[in-house]
């Protein structure tokens, strides 16, 4: 959903994640720049003194994607900035087989507001991102700590000889496209209320209820059967089993 040049991709609580689609959008983010006294986002302007709306606004005019996390007061939660490297998707032919080779695109920052560190927004930030982006990513970390994150967090692997990428990349770790497809669900599956908060409150409550042997309103089921629904393709097959068994014992 697009709103005022902004696709919403995903919403979790009160936090939405989106993809710029114009520059003047970033006019209407509330960013907090890390001071002595306050927290919030330092990292380009302590190291390039690099005014963060203008980071912002000159990344989506050169046809960057930027990714970002927001709360309900348009406050910024966190960025992810994405440089295309390749071509579109291609078809190579090996032997009888078409092999589809997809894109590439370089994670070129992503960071997040030091108030919301620690909560997984920047995870679920970056598999949306993947997912959109439906290519491979590559990144070069800049410290061991940051290395670590994105081999044992994030599912990156130290580029090889068959990755097809251009020399000057060879010290960049990959997220091969196949596995950015699944980051998104696999966070789903490890941290379903993180991911899906409204669907797993509306599950344990409905769960509590009928177990209590409490009254149970239609609005309510309706509301769960939704969040059910719009949330099906991240479930894993056990809890949505187990969704779909509470939500026809509701409905007889």
């Amino acid at each position: 959903m697009s709103v005022n040049g902004m696709c919403i991709l995903h919403k979790a609580g009160n936090i939405s994640y989106c993809l710029l689609e114009s520059e003047d959008v970033v006019d209407d983010l509330k960013i907090e720049v890390g001071l002595s006294s306050t927290p919030g986002f330092n990292y380009f302007h302590n190291k390039f003194a690099t005014p963060y709306d203008f980071l912002m606004k000159t990344s989506v005019s050169s046809g960057h994607a930027l990714f970002v996390s927001i709360d309900a007061s348009n406050r910024l939660l966190g960025f992810a900035r994405f440089e295309k490297v390749s071509d579109n998707i291609e078809k190579i032919h090996r032997g009888k087989k078409n092999v589809v080779q997809h894109s590439v695109h370089l994670l070129r920052s992503i960071e997040v507001h030091p108030s919301s560190r620690n909560m997984g927004i920047g995870r679920l930030l970056f598999a949306i991102a993947a997912k959109t982006l439906r290519s491979n990513v590559i990144t070069k970390p800049d410290n061991p700590d940051a290395s670590r994150f994105f081999k044992e967090r994030l599912m990156f692997d130290v580029i090889c000889g068959t990755d097809c990428i251009s020399p000057r990349y060879r010290d960049c770790l990959i997220l091969p496209y196949p596995k950015a497809r699944f980051l998104l669900r696999q966070l789903a599956c490890n941290y379903p209320r993180m991911v899906m908060p409204e669907l797993v409150d509306s599950y344990e409550s409905l769960k509590f209820k009928s177990n209590m042997g409490k009254p149970i309103s239609k609005n309510d089921v309706l509301d769960f059967e939704q969040y059910l629904a719009s949330s099906r393709h991240l479930l894993d097959r056990k809890l949505s089993e187990e969704m779909d068994i509470l939500l026809e014992s509701l409905c007889i």
